[in-house]
């Protein structure tokens, strides 16, 4: 099974305040509205190829209050908080993921409601591995109303450089790096991934083809400390690109690093670190 990339939630505690940020490095999301819980809402950042970054937060007045969209993730501040593969039906995929062993929540439903009035919703569920559910696979949806309604380019990347979302880093913990391959091998059928060590991510290992890679420490910093407080989420997401180069005159993005697969360059943001990148992949 191909990987599809939806969309990448990120969470954070204030909406208002994040979006300034993602608008200071020329990123200008679109408000999205009221999610269905109506604690949470969100903005939408959408590329060309209808993958997009959702900022998520709670909403004001509402702080605090139950819900199941990443709320330790929102007041934390932590950025991406899961990830979400499009399919064409989420039964047919419980289906085929039961069928391997692995935990499944869902069907479930969703929606949110854009300014304008206009109803979004769709259809998703959730996957764990039986006991441990850190295992950090994606969720998966499915449109009951159109996708245009979910998401439209944005104007300030459709055109350009930016294609859309390149690839997921998941962290996991080193000591179950194999344990994660193994049970993406089995569900997704992935190839062996190709390995290298950049700077500030301990290993990376790349998956050739499909929009996922695997950081595991190699000690204490940023990753390890995050592993520990949110495990089975991403750490970063890096948008796509075929010419990085073309990328940097735009925005505003810090020096290369070697990706087991090209080069990524992260955005200079003091909010974002290591959050938010650009992956340039060798053709």
């Amino acid at each position: 099974m191909d990987l599809t990339v939806d969309h990448v939630p990120f969470a954070f505690g204030d909406l208002e305040s994040i979006t300034e940020e993602f608008v200071r490095l020329g990123l200008e999301p679109e408000y999205g509205g009221v999610h269905g819980n109506g604690v949470t809402h969100m903005s939408v950042l959408g590329f060309d190829d209808r993958s997009y970054v959702e900022l998520i937060a709670e909403r004001e007045g509402k702080k605090g209050e139950d819900h199941d969209f990443w709320p330790e993730h929102i007041r934390a501040d932590a950025g991406p908080a899961a990830w979400c593969c499009r399919v064409p039906d989420v039964r047919e995929e419980c289906k085929r993921t039961l069928e391997r062993g692995y935990a499944v929540h869902g069907p479930l439903s969703g929606s949110r409601e854009r300014e304008d009035g206009t109803l979004v919703e769709w259809e998703m569920a959730e996957f764990g591995s039986g006991a441990d559910e850190r295992v950090p696979f994606p969720f998966v949806i499915a449109d009951r109303t159109p996708l245009s309604y979910r998401v439209e380019p944005a104007a300030s990347v459709s055109g350009g450089p930016l294609e859309g979302i390149g690839q997921v880093v998941l962290g996991v913990d080193p000591n179950r790096l194999e344990d994660v391959f193994r049970a993406f091998r089995d569900c997704y059928g992935i190839p062996t991934p190709i390995r290298d060590s950049p700077a500030g991510f301990g290993t990376v290992a790349s998956v050739p083809g499909q929009p996922v890679a695997f950081a595991a420490p190699d000690g204490d910093g940023w990753l390890a400390d995050r592993l520990e407080r949110f495990p089975g989420s991403p750490c970063s997401c890096l948008l796509a690109t075929e010419d990085l180069e073309a990328v940097r005159e735009v925005y505003p993005l810090g020096e290369p690093l070697e990706w087991p697969e090209g080069q990524v360059a992260f955005f200079d943001s003091d909010v974002l670190g290591r959050r938010l990148g650009v992956l340039e992949r060798q053709s």
